[in-house]
């Protein structure tokens, strides 16, 4: 399929063969959908990988975000049409003194093309604001952690929605790279731990149903 070569040219930081491979996939019927999910975000993901290994400069890093968003700009209004299971809200962001915000951006990106409607809170997002998140009605909080302080302050958060009643109410999913299962579910008390975007996509269908028909 050309997703799997949409995902190789991003990987290699060919700008113009990605976004001509994400054209043609549209035209020949390939949802946007798996372009985002097998293409894209894994060619993504594979810069950030050698990134983490240092066998890519941050220059590098911030070419391949540039070409995903633009190659994301030729599919988006296939994207809007999609069909999805309405009423699942949630919101995203970065705990408290946390401010690398690459990896919750993707998750973010990722979660709308497939049809979730999503809060950006940003970085460095108080514990308030996550509960108000809860209050005003979402269903699911994702909250990216990137140190192990980060760690501590998603526990106050969990802690704090089983103290304002809303725990049982909404679902808590955690990624990054200052967390891993264990963490979520030991320490944080989570519902869910996710390695990347797409596990975050797939752990939230399950709970919701998203991809069930209307």
């Amino acid at each position: 399929m050309l997703s799997d070569q949409i995902a190789e040219t991003l990987a290699g930081l060919d700008k113009e063969e990605t976004i001509s491979l994400t054209v043609q996939a549209i035209l020949k019927g390939e949802t946007p959908r798996n372009i985002v999910l097998q293409g894209l975000f894994p060619g993504l993901h594979d810069v950030v990988r050698r990134y983490e290994k240092q066998n890519h400069l941050y220059p590098d890093l911030y070419k391949a975000s540039i070409i995903f968003h633009e190659a994301l700009a030729k599919i988006k209004h296939q994207i809007v049409a999609m069909e999805t299971q309405p009423g699942v809200r949630g919101v995203i962001g970065v705990v408290s003194g946390d401010m690398q915000d690459f990896g919750k951006n993707i998750v973010h990106m990722t979660l709308e093309a497939n049809g979730f409607d999503v809060k950006d809170l940003g970085k460095s997002v108080p514990t308030e604001e996550f509960l108000q998140a809860a209050r005003d009605g979402a269903d699911f909080i994702a909250i990216s952690i990137m140190t192990d302080t980060g760690v501590e302050e998603a526990k106050k958060i969990v802690q704090g929605l089983k103290d304002t009643g809303f725990r049982k109410h909404v679902i808590v999913i955690v990624g990054g790279a200052g967390v891993n299962a264990k963490k979520a579910a030991d320490i944080i008390e989570a519902d869910g731990y996710a390695a990347d975007a797409a596990e975050v996509v797939e752990f939230l269908k399950i709970l919701f149903r998203a991809d069930k028909p209307s």
